[in-house]
This record gives C-alpha cells, sequence and structure tokens, in this order.
C-alpha cells in the first residue's frame, strides 16, 4: 500500500493534464487508486483500458493517472453532457434538507439514484444497455467526486451556488466556481507536490469510518449539511435563505433566480480562508477513499 500511495504522489506532483474542476476529479481518482486492493486494481485497470476516449495503455502501474483521465471524461463528452447533465448533482432546496431528497430526484434523474443503479449494475457486471461497463466505472468515477463538493448537494434557488456573485476569486466570479476550481486550486498551491502524503497521515485515524460510508443518500445529505453550515452559512454578507423551492439553470440565473439572491455579492477571501481549504481537502480525500470503498467492494472480492 505505502509502494501504491508514493507512485500517486509522483503522478499528482506533475502538472495537471486537464484544465470539483477537473483537478479536483483528478485528486479524488488518483487517491481512490492508492487504496484499491490488487485484484480490484486490475480489473479496473482491465476495464478502462477498453475505452479508446482514454488513448491509454500500459501495465497496472498507470492506474492512478488512467483512472484521473477517466473521472474526468463525463465533464468532457463530446457534444456535451446532454440528458446526463442532471445526473452530477441534486438539488436539495436549502430551506428544506435532505428529507426531501426523493423529491428532488424525478425519474431517478439525479447524481443518487445514478451512482446506486450504477453500483448494482457494476456489481452484477451488467450494463444498462446505453453505456458499456468501463463508462459505468468512469460515471462512478467522476460522481464520487461530485456527490463530495457539498453545492452539488443543495441550492438556495440559486442552481447550486451560480447565481451568487463573489468578489476576491477572479477569475472565478460565482460562488459554485469558487468552490469547484478555485478553493481546490488554492489547496493544491498551498499544500504542493505533497498533498496527498498529508491526507494520508492527517485523516488515517478517520479512514474506516469514512470508507464505511453507509449509503449514498448518507454522503449527499452530509454533503448538503456542509453546504447549509460552511458555505451558504459562512458567506459574509449573509445570503437569504429562499423559502420556496425554485429550479433554477446557471443560464437563466439572470431571469430566473430571486432578486435577494442575485444581488448579493458574497466577499469571497473574508468568508472562506483556511477553514474552507480543510474542508475541501477533507472532502477530496473522502471521496477518494469512498469511490476505493466502492470498486474494493465490486472487483475486490
Amino acid at each position: 500500500m505505502i509502494r501504491r500511495v508514493a507512485a500517486v504522489l509522483l503522478l499528482l506532483a506533475a502538472p495537471p493534464a486537464w484544465p470539483w474542476g477537473d483537478e479536483g476529479h483528478q485528486i479524488v481518482a488518483r487517491i481512490a487508486a492508492a487504496h484499491l486492493t490488487e485484484q480490484a486494481r486490475q480489473a479496473v485497470a482491465n476495464l478502462l483500458r477498453q475505452d479508446p476516449d482514454l488513448a491509454s495503455g500500459g501495465t497496472a502501474s498507470d492506474l492512478a493517472e488512467l483512472m484521473a483521465r477517466a473521472a474526468i471524461w463525463p465533464d468532457h463528452m463530446p457534444g456535451g453532457k446532454g440528458a446526463t447533465a442532471p445526473w452530477h448533482y441534486i438539488d436539495i432546496g436549502l430551506f428544506e434538507g435532505p428529507s426531501h431528497m426523493a423529491a428532488r430526484c424525478p425519474d431517478g434523474n439525479c447524481i443518487v439514484a445514478k451512482m446506486t443503479q450504477y453500483l448494482v449494475n457494476l456489481k452484477q457486471h451488467r450494463a444498462d444497455g446505453v453505456w458499456p461497463e468501463y463508462k459505468e466505472v468512469e460515471f462512478l468515477a467522476h460522481f464520487a467526486g461530485d456527490i463530495h463538493q457539498p453545492l452539488h448537494c443543495a441550492t438556495d434557488a440559486d442552481a447550486g451556488g451560480n447565481c451568487v456573485n463573489v468578489s476576491g476569486f477572479e477569475p472565478m466570479r460565482n460562488l459554485h466556481a469558487v468552490w469547484d476550481i478555485t478553493l481546490v486550486r488554492n489547496l493544491i498551491a498551498r499544500d504542493g507536490p505533497g498533498m496527498i502524503t498529508g491526507m494520508e497521515s492527517r485523516f488515517r485515524g478517520k479512514l474506516a469510518r469514512w470508507q464505511n460510508y453507509g449509503g449514498i443518500d448518507k454522503i449527499a445529505a452530509e454533503s448538503f449539511d456542509l453546504a447549509k453550515s460552511q458555505v451558504y452559512g459562512k458567506a459574509r454578507p449573509r445570503i437569504p435563505v429562499i423559502a420556496t423551492f425554485v429550479e433554477v439553470q446557471p443560464r437563466d440565473c439572470a431571469t430566473q433566480a430571486p432578486e435577494g439572491v442575485r444581488h448579493v455579492l458574497v466577499e469571497g477571501p473574508r468568508s472562506y480562508g483556511a477553514a474552507s481549504l480543510n474542508m475541501v481537502r477533507m472532502q477530496l480525500y473522502k471521496g477518494g477513499v469512498r469511490l476505493a470503498a466502492m470498486l474494493n467492494q465490486i472487483y475486490g472480492n
């Protein structure tokens, strides 16, 4: 295990090959690769090498890079995400909470339903007829990152923070982008090439508890709670809580988001400092070790 972690760290030290953002998904995938059993490593490597989109070959020692490429493919599908776009999140209203999760996943078109479905499919080695098994592994790897980004599991009538303006973290100017990209990049800059080594050391005592995640719905509920307390709750000035559910797409913020949300300008550095970086670090690591736990359960026995 120590040798596998060291190999992953060498890969992370290199500049990312792609521009949550891509860096966050790659980190999650590389952490996961370091925690797979040998049997799961071989099975996942054999599957992902079937995908011509990844354009990668080699031996099992390349698995971390292969998984990093696989984990970002769902955001870079030719022609765009299309019908898969709602699979990357679940919009639970900030005012209502996780008890409304089922109502916010119509027809199974949300991250909770899709992850649950793919876990069943992969365990049975049965694709859904739309995607081959290796693509389902790629979606699962990607969604394991998304579901640990708090704003992929909560909304305040603002498309998961896309409609909330933020200053001080340019070029990212909305709350979702700050948490998807800016804070991850700030963490990479702060922790440097030893980032995953530091995570392994810092979180060693919590590893077993986080691996035993209890179900996809519980992960989503955990992320919702973090969004409420650590993202919306830390914003200064405060963002008003909208007391009705409003479904908004990012492209429609100007016309559909409530004025009380659109007119807030959150002071980014004042709101999201060292404590927020600590939370990003924790969520990335959780995403990685939980993805590994899922894959080990499927392929590692």
